[in-house]
């Protein structure tokens, strides 16, 4: 047996790839990580977008859209609410962590993708109830 046929079933792709469009991400929490790292990081991305800024501070949420070309800014009521929601497909909560249950429940309760910083919450129960 030739040495790549045995690893193949290991090392093969069989996702789907993505034929036209790009997921549309809110971003939730605009901290250093989220304005430094991740949102850098999904403008520069092919496949998706960030279309909804979620933050507490409209000044700071009004220059970060301007500057990453994001055409939505919610306050975390406005969210929670569903607001705004018809603009994204899925969330990247960024808050500090004793709120990520509190915006990742709500997007998984609109029927939103969720990718949430670690850790995942405070304690096991709030992980628990998270997933």
């Amino acid at each position: 047996m030739d040495l790549n046929d045995y690893f193949e079933a290991f090392t093969r792709r069989d996702w789907r790839t993505i034929e036209e469009g790009r997921v549309r991400i809110a971003v939730i929490g605009l901290g250093g990580f989220a304005r430094e790292r991740a949102l850098p990081a999904i403008r520069d991305a092919e496949f998706c977008e960030a279309t909804v800024l979620v933050s507490s501070s409209p000044e700071k949420a009004g220059d970060l859209a301007e500057t990453f070309g994001v055409e939505r800014v919610l306050d975390y009521e406005a969210f929670r609410d569903g607001a705004g929601s018809d603009a994204y497909d899925a969330v990247y909560v960024a808050t500090p962590p004793a709120f990520h249950e509190a915006y990742a429940t709500a997007a998984a309760d609109l029927g939103k993708h969720v990718l949430c910083e670690k850790p995942l919450a405070v304690d096991h129960a709030a992980a628990e109830r998270i997933v």
